[in-house]
């Protein structure tokens, strides 16, 4: 069991928590000092085999599983779950909609508790394509969504996505070059058994924009808020700087490929903003190009500033 970071919570441990199998043959009862029996959860009569699958199927048999999965995958694309904070089923934290939160988890129980199923229905919702532009009776509204509410993506989303415009492999300290930010499986501090290896300029990015170390089991230890560090390492710090300048980026491909300055300014659009650029667009980043002292100095500065444009950050 790891050092606590503190005195004050004692459920709180830097790294992970190893808990070791009691070497004695049984556990008494506290209450009646006879041996207890082991039992599934949810079952009265003693346990004879007990697998990942009983407790799989002991879980969704309750409810609230399903509920809270839903109003969690709602929370994610919404900006708000129906219940908000999305940890905190209490009665007298109702949700804002209750009836939206029993027919999605009805209709998700029915589907087999098919998360792809979930989120589908969710984006081909109304509420989900409005747009964000905000006019006179919603503008104050924050839990109706009446609106989208723009927010910045998260660690991950971002990190992934800066590295995927420019193709460039993602980097983690102890982890195979590759790895997107949202498969890491574990804390930084934890990942191998390696505590003392320094932190690749990747991981420093996902803890600067918030991404938790797992440290607590709440969604309230994700920081999805803006700040100067964050404004810092996306103007240039280590992680930004090493992927524009690196040698064999898609930058260095489109020079190499001797395509005309347009075009390599429309491909970079369409990967980091899903669009061609307009005619101002294009005719502003042309003319810069074109007066940088080279062309892959030109293209790392166009590329700077579609990874730090508003669309490309915000979910709007």
């Amino acid at each position: 069991m790891r050092n606590r970071r503190d005195r004050l919570d004692t459920h709180e441990f830097n790294g992970e928590q190893i808990i070791f199998t009691s070497n004695k043959p049984r556990v008494n009862n506290p209450r009646t000092g006879k041996a207890a029996t082991a039992r599934a959860l949810g079952e009265t009569s003693p346990a004879e085999n007990t697998s990942s699958e009983s407790l799989a199927q002991w879980l969704v048999k309750n409810p609230q599983f399903a509920r809270a999965q839903v109003n969690r995958i709602w929370s994610y694309l919404m900006g708000r779950g129906l219940v908000d904070p999305i940890d905190d089923f209490r009665v007298t934290n109702p949700a804002s909609h209750p009836e939206l939160l029993e027919q999605l988890t009805t209709d998700f129980i029915k589907h087999g508790f098919d998360l792809r199923y979930l989120v589908r229905l969710i984006t081909a919702s109304r509420a989900y394509q409005l747009s964000s532009d905000p006019n006179d009776s919603n503008r104050e509204d924050t839990i109706n969504y009446s609106r989208v509410i723009p927010r910045r993506v998260a660690a991950e989303q971002l990190i992934d996505a800066q590295h995927q415009v420019l193709g460039v492999a993602q980097e983690f300290s102890g982890y195979p070059a590759g790895m997107r930010a949202c498969q890491i499986p574990g804390v930084i501090a934890a990942r191998g058994g390696r505590r003392q290896q320094q932190l690749s300029a990747d991981d420093q990015m996902l803890r600067v924009f918030g991404k938790p170390q797992r440290l607590l089991t709440c969604e309230c230890e994700r920081s999805n808020e803006t700040s100067m560090s964050q404004a810092f390492q996306l103007i240039g710090g280590p992680a930004m700087h090493e992927l524009l300048t690196k040698s064999d980026n898609r930058l260095q491909t489109l020079v190499d490929s001797k395509r005309t300055t347009k075009e390599m300014v429309a491909e970079l659009y369409w990967a980091a903003l899903s669009r061609p650029p307009s005619n101002a667009e294009l005719t502003s980043a042309v003319h810069h190009i074109e007066q940088s002292k080279s062309q892959r100095s030109g293209l790392e500065d166009v590329a700077w500033a579609l990874l730090n444009a508003k669309e490309f950050i915000l979910r709007r």
